[in-house]
This record gives structure tokens, C-alpha cells and sequence, in this order.
């Protein structure tokens, strides 16, 4: 019987080994949820933000309508106008004779001179008030569709990095899983093979596949490392601990009984064009000011301080003809009306075909996932059996090695299917809106 003296390669191995399977990025209380990026992603995301600042600035719009239209207006003018008149070769700006040359008389009498207080009120301006708000509230509720819609967005790509993360994960848990299973073997058969149960190559044999696959365990590290690096980027997070993802749990939403959110915006153009027409038509109804003024106005020097007085009046207009604008402009919002309506057609078939394709494909998926899980629980047991075997010395290492690599890749591959089907779910939930 030989008797093995193991190298200090070895016992270096076997130490960076344990250190690999201790030393993983990822910290027991830095526990990372899908809810946390989408958060995060949302607050961080420029457009999101500037929605917001605009429905805010739309209730100040409806104030300055409320004030352009229906406040009283206020306010002081003053003016002074020179117009002197040429008389027997003099300038002069009182009492011309009939002979002066400049402009007539009654008109200036050598200039205009005011300082007024003004008072101007407008009136029936309630269905201008009301159709220009209704035009901001479409407006808003079109934002707040669209901020929707960003947040959906959202759900999908920053959940498609998220599982593509949690993919890697399951990759770097596997190896990990299978390094700690060819280790417990490897210490198992160095104490067989120093008995004579084992040959030195089958321990040799083992010992290259122990350091094949840390190599691979390393590798998916780096891995998982960049794609969660990547995920934080995408979402505007700068700190770069590696936490543990967790595995959310999807559920298909029920489908939506009230308009989908993809047909919302074009439902909101209607509304939009026709809120537009109101608006314009309403340059056709009578517009009525009240107006009024107090103070000096006068066309003469002479007794000036005499000429202060008030004067009030009502301004009525009228539109008669404009050109057939009104008629222009009503078959232009028509002509949005229909391209809108087409739009929403075409979309709704585009959301139910996706929609569809993806509840069918997730139910697939179950049936394959529920096939793979009882596969799995097969090798579990088979893997007490090999362990026996291995004990009693009664398997060859490399049968060992191939049971094992194939029981590491059923689990892997059980791993990926249901983040897979999680994915599968997030994308229905997208179009399920």
C-alpha cells in the first residue's frame, strides 16, 4: 500500500477554496429586492421628474386663466405727445391761426397730456375660463398616463436586468453548491485512496476537478458582479456593495376590466382635440369688456387742470367672418379624432396578441417546471446512493464527476426556469396593463 504525503499546493488549494465559498460579495443583511431598484429607478429617472413639475405648473395655469379672464384689471397710464404747428415761421403749441401748418386742431391742439387711473372688467368669459381648464386637465391627465406608463416601462427593463442578475446569482450558487459537494468527496476519497480503496490517480482525477471549478465559480462571480453593477447603474444607485438579490414572487395579474393603459394616451387625444375645438370656438361668442378711467386728459396747455373728469364705456365684438378658420380648424380636429381612433385599434391588437403569447408561453413553462422539480427530487435521492457507493468504494470517480456535474446542472437548470417563468410573468404584467 502507497502511503501519500499531499504537497503544500494542496493544502493552499483547499484553504483558498474555503475562502471562496466564505468570501462571496454578498453580506447577509444587504438583502436587495426587485421593489428597491424599481424605486430607486423611478426617483432617479429625469423624465418621471420633470412630469411631476409640470402637472404641478398646470394648476398654476388654471390660476393665471382665472386671473387673465375674469379679474378685474387695474392699472395708472400717462402720456404726453408733442405736435407743434408752424405759424408765420415760428413753432408754437396754442391758439394756431388758421394759416399754421401741422395737424388739425381739434385733434391735438398741439399735443395730448394724461395721467389716468384705469379699471377694465371683462365679462362672459365663464365657457372660455372652463374649456381653456378642461384643455389643462386633459393635459394633466395625459402626464399622469404618461408617468404611468414610465413606471411600467420600468417594471419590464429593470426587471429584465434584475432576473438576468438573479440568473447569474443561481449560477454562482450552483457552482458553489457543486464545489462544496466535489469538496466533501475529495476529503472523503484522499482518506479511501490512503487506505488502498482508491487509486493515486483517481485522487489526482478529483483534485483537477476541484480546481477546474473553483476557476468557474470565479468566473460566474465576476459575472453576477458586473451584471448587478449594471442593474444599479440602470436605476441611478452609486453604492457598490454586491448584495444578494432575493427572488420576488410574480403573479400574473388578472386581466384589466377598465381601458388598458396603452389605449389611454389615445383616448386623451380625443379628449384633447375636442377640448381644442371648444377652445377655439369660443372666439365666436360675443366678448363684452366694461372699462372705465379717472384723471387728467386734455389736447391743451391752456386750463389744463381743468380737464379731469371719468369716463366709463362697454366694448362689445363680434367675429362675422374669419376666413372659414372655424371650418378649417373643425375638419383638422377630425382628422385627429380618426387618426387617434385608428391608433387605438391598432395598439389594442398589439396588447392582446402580446398578452396572450405570453400567458400561453408561462403556462408552458409551469408544465416544464413542474417535470424538471420532480427530476430533481429523483437525483436528490440518487445523490444519497452515489455517496454510499462512494464509501464503500463501489463507483469510479469519473462516474462520480459526471453524476455530479449532471445533478449541479438539473438544479441550475430548475433554478433558471423559475426565474425564467418570473420574467415571463413581468412581461405579461407589462403588456396586462
Amino acid at each position: 500500500m502507497h502511503r501519500l504525503n499531499y504537497p503544500k499546493s494542496i493544502r493552499i488549494y483547499l484553504s483558498l477554496a474555503t475562502l471562496l465559498f466564505c468570501g462571496l460579495p454578498f453580506t447577509s443583511t444587504a438583502q436587495n429586492s426587485l421593489q428597491l431598484f424599481l424605486d430607486s429607478a423611478l426617483i432617479n429617472n429625469p423624465e418621471a421628474v420633470s412630469i411631476q413639475t409640470q402637472i404641478q405648473s398646470y394648476q398654476y395655469d388654471n390660476q393665471m386663466i382665472e386671473a387673465v379672464l375674469r379679474s378685474p384689471k387695474a392699472f395708472l397710464s400717462s402720456e404726453l405727445l408733442v405736435a407743434p404747428y408752424l405759424n408765420n415761421g415760428k413753432l408754437i403749441d396754442t391758439d394756431p391761426s388758421s394759416k399754421a401748418i401741422g395737424y388739425e386742431i381739434s385733434v391735438t391742439n398741439g399735443g395730448l397730456y394724461s395721467a389716468l387711473f384705469n379699471l377694465e372688467l371683462p365679462i362672459l368669459k365663464g365657457k372660455q375660463v372652463i374649456h381653456l381648464q378642461e384643455q389643462n386637465q386633459v393635459e394633466v391627465e395625459k402626464l399622469k398616463t404618461r408617468l404611468k406608463m414610465i413606471e411600467n416601462e420600468l417594471k419590464r427593463s429593470v426587471g429584465g436586468l434584475y432576473f438576468d442578475a438573479l440568473a447569474k446569482q443561481a449560477s454562482v450558487e450552483s457552482n458553489k453548491q457543486n464545489n462544496a459537494l466535489l469538496n466533501e468527496e475529495f476529503q472523503l476519497i484522499k482518506t479511501l485512496t490512503s487506505k488502498g480503496l482508491y487509486r493515486i490517480s483517481d485522487y489526482k482525477l478529483l483534485e483537477l476537478e476541484l480546481k477546474s471549478d473553483s476557476v468557474g465559480l470565479s468566473s460566474s462571480i465576476n459575472n453576477l458582479e458586473l451584471a448587478v453593477r449594471q442593474l444599479k447603474a440602470s436605476c441611478g444607485i452609486k453604492n457598490r456593495e454586491i448584495g444578494k438579490l432575493t427572488s420576488p414572487q410574480m403573479v400574473a395579474g388578472e386581466q384589466v376590466g377598465k381601458p388598458s393603459l396603452f389605449i389611454r394616451q389615445f383616448a386623451h387625444d380625443s379628449l384633447a382635440a375636442v377640448s381644442q375645438q371648444k377652445a377655439f370656438n369660443d372666439r365666436y361668442l360675443p366678448q363684452l369688456n366694461v372699462y372705465a378711467n379717472s384723471g387728467l386728459n386734455s389736447n391743451s396747455v391752456p386750463n389744463m387742470q381743468r380737464h379731469i373728469g371719468v369716463s366709463a364705456g362697454v366694448q362689445l365684438t363680434y367675429n362675422l367672418f374669419d376666413g372659414h378658420q372655424k371650418k378649417i380648424n373643425d375638419q383638422l380636429q377630425m382628422l385627429r379624432l380618426n387618426e387617434a381612433l385608428s391608433q387605438k385599434v391598432l395598439k389594442l391588437n398589439e396588447v392582446e396578441t402580446q398578452s396572450d403569447a405570453y400567458l400561453q408561453n408561462i403556462r408552458k413553462i409551469q408544465t416544464e417546471l413542474l417535470k424538471e422539480r420532480q427530476i430533481q427530487a429523483e437525483y436528490k435521492e440518487l445523490l444519497g446512493l452515489y455517496q454510499e457507493e462512494v464509501q464503500r468504494a463501489q463507483i469510479s470517480v469519473i462516474d462520480l464527476i459526471a453524476f455530479l456535474k449532471k445533478f449541479s446542472d438539473i438544479n441550475l437548470a430548475v433554478s433558471i426556469k423559475e426565474i425564467n417563468l418570473n420574467q415571463q410573468i413581468n412581461e405579461y404584467n407589462y403588456w396586462n396593463q
